[in-house]
């Protein structure tokens, strides 16, 4: 029985030279597939409850250990919101611009090595045509040398052109499966960060002009329910509890 690493190299061959050209890129693709899912499984992160444990901390007056729950969470939810948490004291529009720069950061970081999936999409298919264009010229080169047309002549030319055609849409395919999918995503986890620094841009708000929080903006836990931000403007002094 041949053995496979032999049996793939000679399938390599049959296709010619744009064979390997499309394996270096599907080889590529699946290494950014993989870094990229690894990335993506260390994003977990729940926007209600990470604001649940803010608002609770916010209602308190307690920035520090507002920032602190930010640290014990992981992804880049909580990083955004710790970064907005550093400029309480600022107005609205600054903390909601300072929000804006840090999800343009974490934005890059989400669409990182994704355009080179893009690109393999795109360019798979004509680096499978041009081996085609090759094999079609490899068997007009036999039909030549041999003198004749028959079958056994021009199969070795069309069998390459057949391989590298197929090769070259399936990496294509696999490439646009998985930059979709990887762009739903990254749609998804921006519109949950952009609602949840939304949220804390007006949680602060409220909290620096001394309103009581809205209980829309965060789910209360047990015991900021207890104790409930009252409908009477909250007293700054530490003594106003």
């Amino acid at each position: 029985m041949e053995n496979p690493l032999v049996a793939f190299y000679n399938f390599l061959n049959t296709g010619g030279f744009a064979m390997w050209i499309l394996l270096v890129m599907s080889v590529v693709s699946i290494g950014i597939v993989f870094e990229r899912f690894f990335f993506f499984s260390r994003q977990h992160s729940d926007p209600t409850q990470l604001l649940k444990e803010i608002g609770d901390r916010v209602s308190r007056d307690d920035m520090n250990g507002a920032i602190a729950v930010c640290d014990r969470h992981h992804g880049m939810l909580p990083k955004i919101l710790q970064f907005g948490l550093y400029r309480h004291e600022k107005s609205r529009a600054d903390i909601s611009d300072a929000l804006s720069i840090a999800l343009l950061e974490q934005l890059n970081a989400l669409e990182a090595n994704l355009s080179i999936i893009g690109t393999v999409a795109v360019i798979a298919p004509f680096v499978g045509l041009f081996g085609t264009v090759l094999g079609i010229i490899r068997a007009f080169q036999d039909i030549a040398l041999k003198g004749n047309s028959t079958p056994a002549v021009v199969a070795a030319g069309v069998s390459e052109a057949l391989i590298t055609t197929a090769a070259g849409l399936l990496v294509a395919v696999v490439a646009v499966v998985f930059f979709n999918y990887f762009k739903s995503r990254i749609k998804a986890y921006n519109q949950e960060m952009i609602v949840a620094a939304n949220k804390l841009a007006e949680m602060l708000h409220f909290h620096n002009t001394g309103s009581p929080i809205p209980t829309e903006l965060y789910s209360p836990g047990s015991r900021s329910g207890a104790k409930a931000p009252s409908t009477a403007p909250r007293p700054s002094g530490p003594g106003g509890a």
